[in-house]
């Protein structure tokens, strides 16, 4: 009987993590670091615009909503391209047109054609973070996969953060605050964007997966040998991939034909709907409260303890230095037995909901409302880490970006409604702002006590059909191992 070839996942974890993962990391860096860029400087540029284009409070609020609405739609459209056209088409395309219109937005002589630059901005920056995530989940070993994409998206995210308030501080005091150094400010945000498109187009290489499931097996077969001369491994089975014939998984003829097939309506199927539900709601509830922290919170510093732009933003980049903290905390966590995945985004609701009840109740000291605060963006700042491992494993290779996609653009519609929201809130009373975190928190943590489905230790799926052998494991377990792991444990020992 002849021996069947490896699958991917055993090729993967054979050629281990070595040059291939970090120059594809260091690659996609780039493009996340341009997005943490893009995020915080808008808030920064609120007195400039205000002057500059006669806004107000809440015209400053639209302005962001616009930018917002161009991420959603980067959002849905970027996840499309990426399942239809591979993941290396998708993010260069969208790096592209996120470098063309950023530059366009710096030279903007007037708040309407800023607009419609920042709208295009958003649609290419709103594609990065999860075709990103996707790609690198799909090239990672097994025991790199979840410490890869956490460093990805969350301390990369940070550290363009760090980048942005401390360049923006820079900039400020260099060119005065009367001058147009936001101009100048935004062209520095788009550097990294610039970068990475030339390392896209030349080093950069499609996912495995994404190929696998449209049979180009020769395609896959030269990349695992430039993954194993790279990383210095041995080849297993000659480059031979386990195979899964079109029929078997409901491709028919059309497999190898990208439009064909899209699968994304599986993702309201019976296997999946319950997994699609919950990662709309958790990115729902990411967007609105990480986004509209880094919108608002700014602001009450002006506005409560009368601070400066240099003295707002250093708070600010103290909140993404703690977000780090956490972040590098969760890629331990989350491997954690018992814990996972599901377990790290109750943890990390919980605890953001109790951090804004505490900021509630704490607003006349200074020092104590912006620790309070850094605490806050750094608890929320890891389970919108998490939901990119998690979401990328709960999915399979054939619609993975587009539901990501598709499911982080309620965040991103979220994140859109959340300028106009939490200005009307801070007109009302600032502790309405908090309790509207809270309650946002308080959603995620039930919907992720709901959702019973653990991926740790679990590997990719290349189709949706191969959930129904989960299914039935996970089906076979009490109902207390399935919703509280921990505590089932501790019960039996």
């Amino acid at each position: 009987m002849v021996e069947a070839p490896p699958s991917l996942e055993e090729h993967l974890d054979a050629a281990g993590f070595g040059w291939f993962q970090m120059r594809l990391f260091l690659i996609l860096s780039l493009l996340v670091v341009a997005d943490g860029m893009e995020m915080t400087v808008l808030s920064m540029l609120r007195e400039p615009f205000k002057r500059e284009f006669g806004l107000d409070d809440y015209g400053f609020a639209a302005l962001g909503s616009v930018i917002f609405a161009g991420l959603l739609v980067g959002n849905l459209s970027g996840g499309f391209v990426a399942d239809a056209f591979g993941r290396r088409a998708a993010l260069l395309s969208m790096a592209s047109l996120f470098c063309i219109a950023g530059t366009f937005s710096a030279f903007a002589p007037d708040i309407f054609s800023f607009c419609i630059a920042r709208f295009i901005t958003g649609i290419g920056v709103g594609a990065i973070i999860p075709v990103a995530d996707s790609h690198l989940l799909e090239w990672s070993p097994a025991p790199w996969r979840a410490r890869l994409a956490m460093a990805l998206v969350g301390a990369a995210f940070a550290v363009g953060t760090l980048i942005a308030c401390g360049v923006g501080i820079a900039v400020h005091e260099l060119f005065g605050a009367d001058s147009e150094w936001w101009r100048v400010m935004l062209i520095i945000c788009i550097i990294p964007g610039f970068m990475s498109l030339p390392a896209i187009f030349f080093l950069l290489p499609e996912s495995m997966h994404w190929l696998l499931v449209r049979g180009r097996h020769d395609e896959v077969k030269e990349l695992l040998k430039q993954l194993n001369s790279l990383n210095s491994t041995e080849l297993l089975s000659d480059g031979n991939v386990i195979q899964f014939t079109p029929v078997e998984q409901g491709g028919g003829d059309d497999a190898d034909q990208p439009l064909m097939n899209w699968r994304f309506l599986e993702a309201f199927g019976s296997e999946l709907l319950g997994t699609t539900a919950y990662l709309t709601v958790v990115f729902t509830a990411c967007g609105y409260i990480y986004y509209g922290h880094i919108f608002i919170y700014p602001r009450l510093l002006e506005m409560i303890f009368d601070l400066k732009l240099k003295e707002a933003y250093t708070a600010v980049m103290v909140g993404s230095l703690a977000e780090m903290c956490v972040v590098l905390t969760m890629m331990f966590y989350m491997d954690l037995e018992n814990i996972g995945r599901r377990g790290a985004m109750i943890t990390g609701f919980s605890l953001v909901c109790v951090a804004s009840l505490l900021v509630m109740a704490e607003k006349q000291d200074e020092t104590l409302f912006k620790i309070l605060n850094a605490v806050l963006r750094a608890m929320v700042g890891g389970p919108f880490t998490v939901v990119y491992v998690y979401a990328g494993e709960l999915l399979p290779s054939t619609l993975r970006s587009s539901t990501i996609s598709f499911c982080n653009s309620f965040g991103r519609l979220a994140a859109m409604l959340a300028p106009v929201v939490e200005t009307a809130a801070v007109h009302i009373d600032v502790s309405l702002v908090y309790f509207t975190f809270s309650l946002v928190a308080l959603a995620a943590v039930v919907a992720s006590i709901l959702h019973c489905r653990e991926t740790l230790g679990r590997p990719l799926l290349l189709y949706t059909s191969q959930l129904k052998e989960q299914h039935e494991e996970d089906e076979k377990q009490p109902l207390l191992t399935r919703y509280a792991p921990l505590i089932a444990k501790w019960r039996a020992g």
